[in-house]
């Protein structure tokens, strides 16, 4: 039978030679780690990353470099590793001060090497890998990882086997045997080696019972070999086929997997075939810091499915790391490293293959002496069972010492996690419980165990179709709470309950498993974010009007001006009416007395020709309407101002965006008018939205300033004066109000268009711009106020702003 590997699209150089037989590589001699040692180990590790020793760990941060390596198997290349851990390296750079993370994606010979040359600190392998990394290097696992499907949270993996579902040849597994077939590699774990020990234990053997044996180096390549009936059959881990469906690359009817049991097991969504094994697990190297190791598990255990790191890896986040004991069996089984090694030949092994003469030499023998050899034959045989019995009885032995000491680490580890957990049975009874559950409840153990869960914790869902026990009984896989809790002495906090089924090894529902986050501190500190971040928001805005104090004192200025001179013409126009007032009183008096001379009359036509009176009643009229208007324009800024930097109300209320609109615009006149002309279209009908006025009013300005320096940008020194234009429209969209905030200024390039929200991003001179204002107006829009806050823009087009806000408070 031929051996054919194909490398991967990264590496052409072959890794192995095309004509070797596997078996050739499964006889590396190694030396295996005793179980008894690797839980000492095991133990050892989690001594030192729960309780370190402050004096070790901090010499260790005072000479670890600042750059920490996370060696990560890349299976379906390195580039899609790179884009799948690229966000968990930065997760845990921003968890960590002081520590700069990167992803180094290794295929399978370049993980055991750099590992070896202490060329990354913490290694994400499969499951096979870790065993023997752990065994050569003593690598130790600090997590497990959660893998996202369906919204589960999945701690296990299997492999599928499987062909095209136009196979007629091919239906169960023994049908495999006389055909070509594929897996990912050889050290795969998911993508071959649980299946080689699935093979083995359905009476298959590899290296005998198929015509071809190859391997694609990617499980995307065996998937798409099998589809182009490069060959007849293959294997890849769980998942694999459903990803690449989701990708577009294949439709899963296209395939059958071979002994498919999805369908008859409990709470595993994916297509599988094998024995389900623990998920990738997290590892520290042998050569990293121990307080380092701590602050990783720290940060891994607190990432939420909503983190980019967790949505990237396409996980749920990393657990409490699982008992590989049941992978260190499937090594055993196909004897892989670090199983390896040659075993001593057995009595019955030599049965088995010399048997034809022992016949021969048997009959000999009973030819000439029948009933001696009947007696030896017979003592051997006893001799054989008495052996067999004493092997079992050992392996009986190690068997019940291994399960008590996983059980003492199991519950060493539970009592050593951060959350409070308790498991509740069927009856609504607690059965079990650890240490930071009697630090939450402020009870010692022996006073809530075997008690109903509502006498610890009395609440609102207890007795109701809301009850987590209620639910999960009736199919929910997770229930989630968060709620107020009232302790035993009176004492209250809030916290978040997360409610999962507990099953026994048989799959079968025996209760539930609570889990409870202590969020009083986090909801005290939320409150204080909250306080401080109004009061920097008011303080940024007082600034802002600050800025554009000059700005508005000139718009102040021009009415004033034109006010102080008609009040000069009033003046100088009221000291001619007076002197031509008190000659026509001369005149009505020398009437009355029938004294009129003609020198009086003259008198009085040279005053009013000097008065000019013609001129001074057309011009009054018109002095007093501008002093009027101006009068208006000054109290519409102040008026303006006075509602901009007034705080506002904490709680939001319904106002009209088209006046809060109107009101920056008088506020920041000054900004635009020299470089826009101003355009609005305000829908008259538009409904009063929610809001807080003072944090809403700072994000138009903020949008508004961009704008104008956005076209005075792109004007350049604008020698001519010419204009752009700034175009603001609001209108009814369905259940929410929008906006749009147009202008015709430089644009905002398409490399740095994702960029703009990021906190103190600018494109601005040093100076001009601290680049918190879109940031400021994405968390005003998004986080307080539910809405939306995208962008469009093209480089020199101009840019629009849209909001989004809903009508009703949700």
């Amino acid at each position: 039978m031929q051996y054919v590997h194909v490398p991967k699209r990264e590496n052409l150089q072959s890794r192995y030679d095309c004509t070797l037989n596997i078996e050739m590589d499964m006889k590396k001699q190694h030396f295996p780690v005793s179980p008894l040692f690797s839980l000492f180990l095991v133990a050892f590790s989690l001594y030192f990353l729960f309780f370190p020793l402050s004096s070790l760990a901090e010499t260790a941060k005072q000479t670890e470099p600042a750059e920490v390596k996370i060696g990560v198997l890349a299976l379906r290349g390195k580039d899609k590793c790179l884009q799948q851990w690229n966000a968990t390296a930065e997760y845990l750079t921003h968890k960590i001060p002081g520590r700069s993370f990167t992803i180094v994606p290794l295929d399978f010979d370049e993980m055991g090497k750099a590992v070896k040359g202490q060329q990354v600190d913490f290694t994400i392998t499969n499951s096979s890998m870790y065993v023997s990394l752990e065994s050569h290097y003593g690598n130790t696992r600090i997590a497990t990882m959660k893998t996202n499907m369906l919204g589960l949270g999945l701690t296990k993996f299997g492999g599928a086997i499987f062909c095209r579902s136009d196979r007629d040849d091919i239906q169960t597994i023994q049908d495999l045997k006389g055909k070509r077939f594929m897996a990912a590699d050889n050290k795969s774990f998911g993508g071959w080696q649980m299946a080689w020990r699935y093979l083995l234990d359905n009476k298959i053997d590899p290296s005998k019972d198929f015509t071809g044996l190859i391997f694609g180096g990617t499980h995307d390549a065996v998937v798409l070999a099998v589809l182009e009936k490069t060959v007849d059959a293959g294997t890849v881990r769980t998942s694999t086929l459903e990803q690449m469906a989701q990708e577009g690359k294949i439709r899963l009817d296209q395939f059958r997997v071979l002994d498919e049991k999805s369908q008859t097991s409990s709470g595993f969504p994916h297509l599988y075939t094998t024995t389900l094994y623990p998920e990738w697990p997290f590892a520290k190297v042998s050569h990293t810091d121990e307080e380092l190791a701590r602050e990783v598990t720290i940060a891994l255990f607190q990432m939420q499915p909503a983190d980019a790191a967790a949505k990237g890896a396409k996980m749920m986040g990393w657990t409490i790391p699982l008992n590989y004991q049941t992978v260190h069996d499937c090594l055993k089984k196909i004897k892989f490293a670090p199983y390896d090694v040659i075993e001593h030949t057995t009595v019955q092994q030599l049965l088995h293959q010399y048997w034809p003469w022992l016949v021969a030499i048997f009959l000999f023998v009973m030819l000439s002496s029948g009933a001696q050899f009947y007696f030896i034959k017979l003592n051997q045989r006893l001799r054989h069972t008495t052996t067999v019995l004493d092997h079992e009885l050992v392996q009986r032995q190690l068997f019940e010492k291994n399960l008590k000491e996983s059980h003492a680490e199991l519950t060493q580890i539970l009592n050593s996690g951060a959350g409070a957990m308790r498991v509740i049975n069927l009856d609504g009874e607690m059965i079990k419980a650890n240490r930071t559950f009697t630090r939450l409840v402020n009870l010692p153990m022996d006073q809530f165990i075997g008690k109903k869960c509502h006498e610890i914790f009395p609440g609102q869902a207890c007795h109701t179709d809301n009850c987590p026990l209620f639910l999960i009984r009736n199919g929910a896989v997770r229930v989630e709470n968060e709620i107020e809790k009232i302790r035993s002495d009176g004492t209250s906090f809030v916290c978040l309950v997360v409610a999962t089924p507990f099953y026994d090894g048989n799959g079968e529902l025996k209760g539930i498993i609570e889990d409870f986050r202590d969020l009083t501190d986090k909801k005290n500190a939320e409150k204080e974010k909250e306080k401080l971040q109004a009061q920097l928001l008011h303080t940024q805005k007082l600034e802002s009007v600050g800025q554009l104090a000059a700005g508005i004192a000139h718009e102040i200025n021009t009415p004033t001006q034109y006010i102080g001179t008609n009040i000069d013409f009033l003046e100088d126009g009221f000291k001619d009416v007076a002197t031509l007032m008190g000659v026509y009183q001369r005149l009505l008096a020398a009437e009355n007395d029938h004294s009129v001379t003609p020198e009086l009359i003259q008198e009085v036509e040279e005053t009013l020709e000097a008065a000019d009176w013609d001129y001074l009643a057309k011009e009054f009229p018109l002095a007093i309407a501008q002093s009027k208007d101006g009068v208006h324009r000054i109290s519409t800024i102040v008026r303006a101002m006075k509602e901009f930097s007034h705080p506002g109300s904490k709680e939001k209320m319904p106002l009209s965006l088209n006046n809060l609109i109107n009101t920056t615009l008088i506020v920041s006149r000054n900004e635009w008018k020299y470089v826009a002309d101003m355009e609005t279209d305000f829908a008259e009908d538009l409904p009063q939205v929610p809001c807080l006025s003072d944090e809403m009013g700072q994000v138009f300005l903020n949008l508004l300033v961009n704008a104008a320096h956005a076209i005075a940008t792109q004007l350049g020194d604008n020698p001519n004066g010419a204009k752009g234009r700034i175009s603001i429209s609001t209108r009814q969209v369905g259940g929410q109000v929008e906006v749009r905030l147009q202008d015709t200024g430089c644009g905002i390039p398409g490399d740095i268009l994702s960029k703009v929200f990021d906190p103190f991003f600018t494109t601005k001179e040093v100076g001009k711009g601290t680049g918190q204002g879109l940031t400021i107006a994405r968390d005003v829009i998004v986080t307080k106020h539910g809405g939306t806050l995208d962008v469009e823009s093209e480089p020199g087009q101009g840019a629009t702003f849209i909001i989004h806000l809903p009508i009703t408070s949700g």
